[in-house]
């Protein structure tokens, strides 16, 4: 039961984002989209791929907090980076992060979540470090929120 509901998971996104690639929820493509749905099914029920997410991954709880800190991420950023262009005023850098995380999943996650927040790009994972250019360099050797991004990505991934 737990591998259908990781096949619909996973095949629902895919063909979501299918979707949303094509810009139109035309029958025609969202019955294409519903192609990776079965298509996963049958690799799964094969046994060439082996879907084993971790309990995390299905609660809707932990998802939600993750979204809502990126949005609040974002939304503080886009403000700090309209208040340094007005007063014309940035202090740009390289930080070096302490990686607490060991899935490679969790670890594009927290990247992807840096650098959609304006001012910070994600630059390179290594090892234990990871290093972000800031538009804003913190007072701190710490970006703020990335801790708690980094505990809730550990709590659905690992």
């Amino acid at each position: 039961m737990r591998c259908m509901a990781t096949v619909l998971a996973l095949g629902g996104a895919l063909g979501g984002l299918w979707v949303l690639l094509w810009r139109e929820p035309r029958p025609s493509v969202a019955l294409a989209g519903g192609a990776f749905l079965v298509g996963l099914w049958v690799l799964q029920r094969t046994g060439r791929v082996a879907l084993a997410l971790p309990k995390g991954f299905f609660r809707l709880d932990l998802w939600l907090r993750f979204l809502a800190l990126v949005g609040a991420r974002v939304a503080l950023a886009v403000g700090q980076t309209a208040w340094a262009a007005l007063r014309g005023s940035i202090r740009p850098g390289i930080l070096a992060v302490p990686l607490r995380l060991r899935s490679e999943t969790a670890q594009l996650l927290l990247l992807w979540a840096i650098t959609v927040t304006p001012g910070t790009i994600a630059l390179l994972a290594e090892g234990d470090v990871l290093y972000v250019h800031c538009l804003h360099l913190p007072a701190g050797s710490e970006l703020p929120g990335l801790a708690r991004l980094q505990d809730l990505l550990e709590r659905i991934w690992e």
